[in-house]
């Protein structure tokens, strides 16, 4: 077949793409959604999806002069930005979250070519990518590919070379001015992981980095546990040619860089007050940090000449707490959220399991001065506070769960940390306040059932009236691929109340419904005969369909089955990761007469289906177009579709593996501007794999590549119109080139051949 050939085909691929999208009447923008109540106060911004392994970095995105807040979590990729309000506070701005690149592993900003923007530093395959600010108005950054990878000179006794920077993508890199002589340095973990690296750099403002030490520090880790040798215990039997040769200083570039460098000061500062830089380090699988307090050996070489190995410990603190203490790997990230002119210390995880995720940001304030610092634990949950977190894995349920006519919010999850061996799943409750046109939730408790009592894990919710009574029953799914009922003992129109009503549901034949692991039900009228069905997800990523073959009063459960299909309901399979599991996650809505079908998956997206064929319920269902809430990040998703606001179009809340939610306003397809966010012509195409393609944009957009089965090869954000440039996937094929604009609406797909 010629490229000819190959682009007519991929072209027809992509014209069904674009029709098929257009089966939904709907879009969603991603926003902060409505108020919620905690007791008497409101919540900041209830709807971030929450935390697990958040890393921070400091950047205006709008101009004003003070620094905003970029967040990246390293579990699902995903990233959130915050403004910085007049008071002090802070405020989400989901809007400042889209459009960056697509990113993982690790992420901090920092500014190398001295133009007061910072740069996109990223973790990819244990090197280091760097994509260059652009920016030329506020709002989002703007970024192209600069190095990618990042590279560095190193000579072993042979030669220099020109070889990647070596940085593990499980690590995170310490990125700043250590010898402050105008340029970025790296200091980050050997492949050992028992010395440091440190790359220097050689021209101001650039990127020009030799690697002078792989000893660096004269500090060595233990290779069974997180012990320091240093001095005469300190052992470096291979390192580079000159150890810690590098330039001096000038003093024209000490002056140039002063109050430029967005990052240099941030990572340069004093945490014992000496006049010398100093680090902290930690291990993956300790709670504490080590301070390691350098000093300038007479060899030349920054020499480690104390360790605080729990930090601060031993340097002057405030407080109740005397150390940095997290469940798993704490890493550090310096900024000034106060203004004061001296840099604290944000702690998080820089690993998603094993941790107090719903609880796990620190912020240590400097209560001193950058010449004699004080630290104090000034919260253990800060910017956490703020937000529904209901600790991993949420599940949102939309419905009225008191009968009042208004859509009430309830959140399950697999698990809530509550101490070592004590993960328990629970389900929260938050009652809508408001109007059925302006909802407002107030919450009503974070454990509602005590699901331990039965052994129950991971439970997921589904609500309904099960016996015909006029309440709310429940269903629960759980991890070994059960379901329970609950019934509502309350009266109709009160607020509910469940008792157990059956362990393990049986099903019309007497047998207990198993659908082998991490069962997750929603109660439904599928056939349209007055009578809930049962529609149930499960870890291999197919759906199951079990019709009420009983009455309201008395539901039986008939699992539906095809020769074609055997137990998967339409021949659903949800995208996953490796190809084993999905994790789907029912997410039907009915409108009028027609079912609409979506399931969440282990990629984190909402995948639609298409509506159901009411002439034949168990015909062949298959994706169609890219997943609904594209404008969001994050892993194992779970969707509920309900219109919160009676404005005829519903809303759509997403729960994630990070144990928070994620609201998205409806809007009906076709009331976004028309204009078209990408021109139908791309150059070159076909395109050369791994070479550049550029396009023209006429609004700020999502770009993405789809490969033919539509899994995602590799997404960016561009946040103005005109000519943009797009790294070409690097393995050679038909791809889907699809473009959405950043505040949301219709996608257009492009086909390209690779070669």
């Amino acid at each position: 077949m010629n490229g000819r050939q190959l682009y007519l085909a991929l072209f027809s691929v992509a014209l069904f793409y674009v029709q098929a999208q257009g089966q939904t009447p709907w879009s969603w923008d991603l926003t902060t959604g409505p108020e919620v109540m905690m007791q008497e106060d409101a919540m900041p911004h209830p709807f971030t999806g929450g935390m697990s392994a958040p890393q921070w970095s400091e950047v205006d995105v709008d101009w004003d002069g003070d620094m905003d807040l970029f967040t990246f979590d390293r579990d699902g990729g995903r990233i959130l930005v915050f403004e910085k309000t007049s008071d002090g506070g802070w405020k989400e701005r989901p809007d400042w979250s889209q459009g960056w690149p697509a990113l993982k592993h690790w992420v901090l900003l920092r500014d190398f070519d001295c133009d007061g923007m910072p740069d996109l530093f990223t973790g990819y395959q244990n090197s280091i990518h760097v994509y260059r600010n652009t920016s030329a108005a506020p709002g989002v950054p703007t970024f192209e590919p600069y190095a990618l990878p990042l590279t560095a000179s190193w000579d072993f006794g042979t030669g220099a070379q020109e070889l990647p920077l070596v940085c593990l993508t499980i690590d995170k890199p310490a990125i700043f001015d250590v010898d402050n002589d105008g340029d970025l340095d790296f200091i980050c973990f050997t492949e050992t992981s028992s010395s440091l690296y440190r790359f220097s750099g050689q021209t101001t403002c650039g990127l020009d980095l030799v690697c002078t030490n792989r000893c660096y520090g004269m500090v060595s880790e233990g290779s069974e546990d997180n012990t320091l040798y240093i001095g005469t215990d300190h052992n470096c039997s291979f390192n580079v040619v000159d150890p810690e040769g590098r330039p001096a200083p000038t003093e024209e570039a000490l002056n140039e860089r002063d109050g430029v460098h967005a990052g240099g000061a941030i990572t340069a500062l004093q945490f014992d007050g000496e006049n010398f830089h100093d680090l902290l380090i930690s291990d993956v699988t300790y709670p504490t940090m080590s301070g390691l307090m350098l000093e300038d050996a007479t060899d030349g070489q920054d020499s480690t000449a104390w360790v605080d190995m729990a930090f601060p410990a031993l340097v002057p603190h405030a407080g109740e707490a005397d150390s940095i203490f997290l469940q798993r790997f704490p890493a550090a990230y310096p900024i000034d959220p106060d203004n004061d002119g001296d840099w604290d210390l944000v702690i998080s995880p820089n690993i998603a399991l094993e941790i107090d995720d719903d609880q796990c940001v620190q912020l240590w304030e400097n209560q001193g001065t950058t010449d004699t610092p004080l630290w104090a634990l000034a919260s253990d949950h800060w910017i956490q506070d703020g937000t529904i977190d209901v600790g991993r894995g949420a599940i949102p349920v939309l419905h009225d769960l008191d009968g009042d006519g208004d859509l009430d919010l309830a959140v399950g999850n697999k698990e809530r940390y509550e101490g070592v061996n004590e993960t328990p799943t629970a389900l929260a409750l938050f009652e809508n306040t408001g109007t059925s046109t302006q909802p407002t939730y107030a919450w009503r408790t974070w454990s509602a059932i005590d699901f331990a009592f039965n052994g129950i894990e991971s439970g997921h919710p589904a609500f309904g009236d099960v016996d015909g009574d006029g309440d709310t029953d429940l269903l629960v799914g759980d991890e070994l691929g059960l379901l329970h009922a609950y019934s509502n003992t309350a009266d109709p129109g009160m607020w509910p109340t469940w008792n157990m009503e059956e362990l393990a549901v049986q099903d019309a034949q007497g047998e207990a419904i198993d659908v082998g692991q991490f069962a997750a039900p929603q109660l439904i009228d599928v056939n349209a005969d007055g009578l809930l069905d049962l529609v149930i997800g499960e870890k291999n990523g197919s759906l199951m369909l079990y019709l009420n073959c009983g009455s309201a009063s008395a539901p039986a459960w008939c699992m539906q089955t095809t020769p074609e299909f055997e137990t998967s309901w339409g021949g659903i399979q949800v995208n996953n990761a490796l190809g084993i599991n999905g994790y789907s996650t029912p997410c039907l809505y009915q409108d009028g007469g027609d079912i609409h079908i979506a399931a969440g998956n282990e990629l984190g997206e909402i995948q639609y289906f298409g509506l159901l064929n009411p002439a034949d319920i168990l015909a062949p269902l298959e994706a169609t177009g890219s997943s609904w809430n594209s404008a969001m990040r994050g892993l194992r998703s779970s969707g509920t579709l309900g219109d919160a606001n009676a404005d005829g179009i519903p809303e759509l809340v997403v729960g994630i593996q990070n144990g928070g939610l994620r609201w998205f306003s409806g809007t009906a397809v076709g009331i976004a501007s028309p204009v078209q966010p990408m021109s139908p012509v791309i150059a070159p195409n076909p395109a050369r794999a791994g070479g550049i393609i550029r396009l023209e944009l006429q609004q700020p957009t999502r770009l993405e590549w789809l490969d033919l089965r539509g899994r995602s090869v590799f997404a960016l954000g561009v946040q103005q119109a005109g000519t943009a440039s797009l790294p070409a996937p690097k393995t050679p094929g038909l791809y889907l080139l699809t473009a959405q604009p950043a505040a949301g609406g219709m996608i257009q797909t492009v086909p390209v051949v690779v070669q």
